[in-house]
């Protein structure tokens, strides 16, 4: 069924003609009842009953007139609001944000855009990063920023910035006096690490791993919210030492809670992309959002991500 059948059929309800509905559309009577024959046999049901030249509708016609009406109306108010979205009049958009994006840039992205598009609404959500893909699968996100490639098939990933991941210690602690630290001194000491599948714990193991060294102590925090507190407590009471995304102990360091490591061979960088469903989109402004974060990173020097 089409929004066109729908419009030749109330055109000849109101008329009462096939041929006077043709020259209101501006199509012939034969196509006029080629339309109205397969609307019927889709529904099937009986539409009209000829009465001398008038074509008058069945009861199943007469029941199905508000019903067409008020697709017509919605498939109408539908253009309406996409020329408004064209226009970022209003409009829209859930986005989602693991924490180390919200953290760096999301946040301040987002009111930048909201500055420049009073009208459109955004509402965002900060989650893990598996539970974010799932939300932007289920269709509860129209887009997502998580703090990992993508695991869905059906989830696109556009990379887009990164931040640096370090290791944290007590100001007191032995390590923290050292001008730069070593892996395989580092190995020796007690590792506050995250559960299993947390992303910057496996980057910490297969960066170990791959430099030779086994992780010999390690306290390992499983819970499923407030890990990077929990992490950032057990430093500063000196229970071992950390890894976390910069911007998320940027001000403690400041404030001389705790010590950021210098690590020469560490490098570990926490990558973070932009997510949308491949097959669906909820919200006509998801592709309007990407490009404006494309814009708002160029605007900022490619700082985002950085703790810029």
């Amino acid at each position: 069924m089409t929004l066109w059948q729908f419009k030749v059929f109330l055109t000849v309800a109101k008329i009462g003609s096939f041929t006077q509905a043709g020259k209101a559309l501006n199509v012939n009577q034969s196509s006029v009842t080629a339309v109205i024959r397969s609307l019927a046999r889709e529904l099937e049901v009986k539409l009209f009953e000829k009465v001398g030249v008038r074509a008058h509708l069945t009861r199943a016609g007469e029941e199905l007139v508000p019903l067409a009406r008020d697709l017509l109306d919605k498939a109408a108010g539908i253009k309406e609001r996409m020329v408004e979205v064209d226009g970022l009049h209003k409009g829209s958009i859930a986005v989602g944000g693991a924490g180390v994006a919200a953290a760096t840039f999301l946040l301040g992205a987002i009111d930048d855009f909201k500055n420049k598009h009073p009208g459109i609404k955004v509402a965002l959500k900060i989650e893990a990063t598996p539970a974010l893909e799932k939300d932007l699968l289920e269709g509860q996100l129209d887009l997502a920023i998580l703090g990992r490639a993508p695991q869905s098939p059906l989830v696109a990933g556009e990379f887009y910035a990164e931040e640096d991941v370090v290791a944290i210690a007590a100001p007191d602690h032995p390590l923290a006096k050292k001008r730069f630290v070593p892996l395989d001194l580092l190995a020796r000491e007690q590792l506050v690490i995250r559960q299993e599948g947390d992303s910057v714990s496996e980057m910490v193991k297969k960066k170990f791993a791959s430099e030779g060294y086994t992780i010999e102590r390690r306290l390992e925090v499983v819970t499923d919210f407030g890990g990077r507190d929990i992490v950032k407590s057990a430093v500063v009471k000196g229970v071992g030492i950390g890894f976390i995304a910069r911007c998320h102990i940027v001000g403690d360091a400041q404030a001389g809670r705790v010590k950021i490591l210098k690590l020469p061979k560490l490098n570990l960088k926490r990558s973070m992309y932009i997510a949308t469903h491949k097959k669906r989109q909820t919200s006509a402004l998801v592709p309007v959002f990407v490009e404006f974060l494309r814009d708002y990173k160029k605007k900022t020097n490619h700082k985002v991500g950085r703790g810029a």
